[in-house]
């Protein structure tokens, strides 16, 4: 639980989810117990072969952290600054033993089958060892730079990587967040070797379109429909403007956001065809016909807001755009998509009318 500092565990036959390591302050501070134990952001943990223990990536300190699954405290392995806990500052790039090692922002860790652990030492853009018996940390493959190369480990390059598995004896798999590829890293060779996985058979993704999308035959129930008078022109500029009433605000969680269709498909061209709406209400979207004969547009929203400390609530909306025969020559139009969200009221609770 990265977010709050903490190690939950769960009980897949109860259901029963509850904190099991971790006082909630964020630190790197290693104790005998959960109640004083602390961790700094844990992203990554793989449990030891015997699984006395689980192995944590605690990101934030930039150190590797041994966690004992009787008793709930820790022991630092790797990193980190283990004499003041409060000090998440002490990173760097350096290999070694004990206190010299220095690690930056560890995302992933992984206890091999013969107690190896592997690190993915995201923020130095490096794949590491760390020998338990001896605690000696050491680089398997990455420069230090950022990049994307193949070939000898030691001189390869990856981009952030963050997760890590073993696919194998001697072959690791690693997520190079930033590259957006899964590389393999091949332990086997007398020279490590990094290397792209080639996902065979696998199509990529279609590229997505610039056509408007056809319109759906019915909007969903609820959905408040605003009409729009109609444009003739060969281009236009659709502003999107929804307010809030006074006191409510747009959801930072859950982002409000727009999609376009039109009818008949393949009418018109939109920039962007879909997309996020900014948190003062408002979006732009360019529209150019591809046909001069008439159509329809429809703008669909789906707005989340909140009353601060209070509720939050939705509220589904369309604008219908009529899209005129073309007029040739006609000035690009400038069409304003106004609405202002009114929270219902239940009405359950209301008095009987006479």
């Amino acid at each position: 639980m990265a977010g709050q500092h903490q190690i939950w565990e769960h009980k897949t036959l109860t259901g029963i989810t509850k904190a099991f390591s971790g006082d909630g302050y964020e630190r790197n501070l290693n104790g005998s117990s959960s109640q004083n134990t602390s961790f700094a952001q844990p992203s990554g943990i793989s449990l030891s072969p015997d699984l006395k223990e689980a192995f944590i990536a605690d990101s934030e300190s930039s150190s590797i952290r041994a966690l004992n699954l009787e008793t709930g405290g820790s022991r630092l392995l790797a990193g980190g600054d283990s004499v003041f806990s409060d000090n998440l500052f002490r990173f760097g790039d350096h290999d070694g033993v004990g206190s010299e090692i220095l690690l930056q922002h560890p995302l992933g860790v992984l206890c091999s089958k013969d107690a190896q652990l592997y690190l993915a030492d995201s923020y130095n853009h490096k794949i590491k060892r760390l020998d338990p018996a001896s605690g000696r940390v050491s680089t398997l493959a990455g420069t230090g730079k950022a990049g994307f190369e193949d070939g000898v480990a030691l001189n390869a390059q990856l981009s952030e990587p963050s997760g890590i598995i073993e696919a194998g004896k001697g072959k690791l798999y690693i997520a190079d967040t930033n590259n957006s590829l899964i590389r393999c890293l091949d332990l086997n060779k007398e020279q490590p070797e990094l290397y792209t996985l080639e996902l065979k058979g696998v199509q990529p993704p279609a590229p997505k379109s610039r056509y408007l999308r056809r319109l759906r035959r019915r909007t969903a129930a609820g959905t408040a429909v605003i009409s729009v008078p109609g444009v003739s022109s060969e281009e236009g500029i659709l502003s999107l403007n929804i307010s809030v009433p006074e006191g409510y605000h747009f959801s930072k969680e859950a982002r409000s956001k727009f999609s376009v269709e039109i009818e008949p498909e393949n009418a018109a061209t939109v920039d962007p065809l879909d997309g996020f709406i900014n948190p003062d209400g408002s979006a732009v979207v360019h529209i150019k016909r591809s046909s001069p004969s008439a159509s329809t547009g429809r703008v669909n929203c789906k707005v989340y807001y909140c009353k601060e400390d209070e509720v939050c609530l939705y509220e589904p909306l369309a604008f219908e755009i009529p899209l005129q025969e073309v007029i040739p020559g006609s000035a690009p139009a400038k069409i304003n998509l106004s609405y202002v969200v009114r929270p219902r009221v239940a009405t359950e609770n209301l008095p009987a009318l006479p």
